[in-house]
C-alpha cells in the first residue's frame, strides 16, 4: 500500500482557490486506477490556510501511473507556459510540499 499527501498553503485572501482545486483534482480522482481513498484535510493559520490531500493507493504504480496521466501534464506545461508569457499576471505565491509513505509492517520481516 501506498500514500502520498500534498500540502497547498495559500494566503487566506486566496482561499477560494484552494477551494475550486480541491473540487477539480476529487472529479478528476473518481474512478483513478489503484486508488484506495482521498480525503483533503484544512488547516487554518493566522495568514495563510493549508489544504493536505491524502491519497491511498495500492501502489506506488497506481499514484505514478495517475499522476503521470497525459492531461496531467499538459495541465502543468499549460500553466507554466502562461507564466512564461505573462509574467504581469497575479501570481498567487502557493507552497506546496509533497510527500510519499509505503506501508510498513515489522511482522512482515
Amino acid at each position: 500500500m501506498f500514500v502520498n499527501t500534498a500540502t497547498f498553503e495559500i494566503e487566506k485572501a486566496y482561499e477560494e482557490r484552494l477551494v475550486m482545486k480541491r473540487e477539480k483534482d476529487k472529479d478528476k480522482l473518481a474512478g483513478a486506477k489503484g486508488l484506495i481513498s482521498f480525503e483533503c484535510w484544512k488547516r487554518e493559520n493566522t495568514e495563510t490556510v493549508e489544504f493536505v490531500y491524502v491519497s491511498k493507493w495500492k501502489s506506488q504504480a497506481d499514484f505514478k501511473a495517475w499522476i503521470s496521466r497525459e492531461d496531467h501534464v499538459n495541465e502543468h506545461k499549460e500553466m507554466n507556459k502562461k507564466r512564461k508569457e505573462n509574467p504581469q499576471l497575479e501570481q498567487v505565491k502557493m507552497k506546496k510540499t509533497l510527500r510519499a509513505y509505503e506501508l510498513y509492517d515489522s511482522s512482515e520481516e
